[in-house]
């Protein structure tokens, strides 16, 4: 919170909306960070100031305010904090964020222009030029061929030169009647 935090919650309470007396007693209750701004300005204004146009202090957000969470998101790199009914809700991350973090971790993995500029000098001192034909370059590892052990093998084709080899159709067996079993049928 800053001073100009709570003084507005204060404003708010003399004036006309006494219920948010507890608000401003816990806000009281947190660190005051100081604002920089000879009089006093909105609560919205007064924190996006303070944040600035990168939030170099890597602060966080708490806020109910619309306008204000949206003014955050443009910004990029401030997680924001609201309450919705009984839960506390972390924002995802906005694009704008996303884009910055993604930058920063570009330029710490790059080298930088001197260490791209000593890399150079430290290649033509070491291997001088008629020598880098001469180089052997690992070769690329390809994809496996499947074990032979677990294909299926292949079936071998019959080749029959003039004629087609003919199947005789299978017959079916059929059940044979038993003496018994017609001297049972008769009874």
């Amino acid at each position: 919170t800053t001073k100009c935090v709570v003084q507005e919650g204060r404003s708010l309470v003399d004036d006309k909306y006494s219920s948010l007396l507890g608000a401003v007693l816990i806000a009281k209750r947190f660190y005051q960070r100081q604002c920089h701004h000879k009089s006093n300005l909105p609560a919205a204004e007064c924190i996006l100031d303070l944040i600035g146009e990168t939030n170099q202090h890597h602060y966080f957000v708490a806020t109910q305010d619309k306008n204000l969470r949206e003014a955050l998101r443009k910004i990029g790199c401030v997680p924001i904090l609201y309450i919705n009914y009984n839960a506390i809700i972390l924002e995802k991350p906005s694009f704008r964020t996303i884009a910055t973090a993604e930058n920063i971790t570009n330029n710490k993995l790059e080298p930088s222009r001197y260490e791209k500029e000593v890399l150079t000098k430290m290649k033509k001192s070491y291997i001088p030029a008629s020598q880098t034909k001469f180089i052997k370059h690992k070769k690329r590892k390809r994809p496996a061929e499947p074990n032979p052990l677990s294909c299926k093998k292949k079936q071998k084709r019959s080749k029959v030169t003039g004629e087609e080899t003919k199947k005789k159709p299978r017959r079916r067996l059929q059940k044979r009647r038993t003496n018994k079993g017609a001297i049972a049928a008769e009874n």
